[in-house]
């Protein structure tokens, strides 16, 4: 029930009267980012899913075969935006510094394309994967608070980044935030170079990972006055984004923009994958930001059955104990009460 209008990256001409902005992993996006920044600044609205990186499985025959794990960047160089308003997405790899896979303990699984290498042709086999870098966001996980999240059942986080805030700056230019998925409190990064993920940094933090301090966010909605940017010349001749001097007063309003750190997951592939929600998720994020709560309540109208977060194997093991054996437990004590009653001695006065 949308009307979709097309924008050209190339050549970006927003419509007028725009609802909502919607931006699935922007690539090198310095000539559109100052009308989208002044689209904001007119108090527009947005939805922008971003990611660092597309990790690719391959098989090579000197490696025996063994799948290994290269961290694909996708240089959406959405940060060069994000920082003038007090936000991050960590992860992105520059120059000499690391970058930053993100695990959970929440992993997914997912059938995804292995790159084989038998001979001189790539062959590409679909495989079952079951890796910390398929986040799953559920339970606490998801915004009890937020109509947009409140009634989902989960979603996967394929190859996900978080966020990081600015605390004082988003204060001081008169921002709210709002964090809509985070990860569990079992979330670790392994910071990457170039080349292969290793197999330890699968597992929870020993030598080549690190943990992370609680549940990262995921997905964000902010709120207030995004100023303006411009491109200029830098000091080495290199255009960069740079607030705009004088912004016009009048055409000052509160915009939101809605953040996510993974934008694999809305893929067509993926969209409408059984038992997850990241369609639904999409369709209420669309519905709040352009009719209000109302819509959204309708939109989200349909509740799904909660997930069940990780589980330790002593814990699954002792469930699975409980539930088996309480039937049969409980016939063999209410047999033993019987019996006992029965033979209880009868006192005849």
């Amino acid at each position: 029930g949308y009307r979709i209008s097309y924008i050209n990256p190339k050549k970006p001409v927003f419509p007028e009267n725009m609802d909502l902005l919607l931006w699935l992993q922007p690539r090198n996006p310095q000539k559109t980012l100052p009308e989208f920044s002044r689209y904001l600044a007119a108090g527009g609205k947005a939805i922008v899913a971003l990611q660092h990186y597309n990790i690719q499985q391959r098989q090579y025959r000197g490696s025996g075969f063994q799948t290994v794990y290269w961290p694909q960047p996708q240089f959406h160089r959405f940060n060069s935006y994000l920082e003038h308003v007090g936000v991050r997405q960590i992860g992105e790899k520059r120059g000499d510094q690391s970058g930053e896979v993100l695990f959970d303990r929440n992993q997914g699984h997912l059938v995804l394309d292995s790159q084989v290498q038998r001979s001189a042709f790539r062959e590409y086999d679909p495989q079952q994967v079951a890796r910390p870098f398929l986040i799953r966001a559920l339970g606490a996980g998801l915004s009890s608070r937020s109509i947009i999240t409140s009634r989902l059942g989960e979603l996967l986080f394929i190859w996900g980044s978080r966020f990081s805030l600015d605390r004082k700056k988003l204060s001081r230019m008169g921002f709210t935030s709002e964090v809509l998925v985070s990860t569990s409190s079992h979330a670790w990064t392994y910071g990457w170079k170039g080349g292969w993920i290793p197999e330890e940094a699968f597992d929870e933090p020993k030598l080549v990972a690190r943990r992370l301090d609680g549940p990262q966010h995921l997905a964000l909605l902010m709120r207030g006055y995004f100023p303006p940017v411009e491109l200029r010349k830098g000091e080495q001749g290199r255009q960069v984004l740079a607030p705009v001097s004088e912004p016009q007063m009048s055409s000052q309003h509160d915009g939101a923009l809605l953040l996510i750190g993974c934008s694999e997951m809305f893929k067509n592939r993926h969209l409408y994958s059984p038992g997850l929600q990241n369609d639904q998720f999409l369709l209420n994020a669309v519905a709040y930001l352009t009719h209000g709560r109302d819509m959204a309540d309708v939109q989200s109208r349909e509740r799904t059955a909660k997930s069940f977060p990780w589980q330790s194997v002593k814990t699954k093991t002792g469930l699975r104990i409980i539930v088996v054996g309480l039937t049969p437990l409980l016939l063999l004590l209410y047999g033993s009460i019987r019996s006992w009653r029965r033979r209880r001695p009868v006192l005849v006065p």
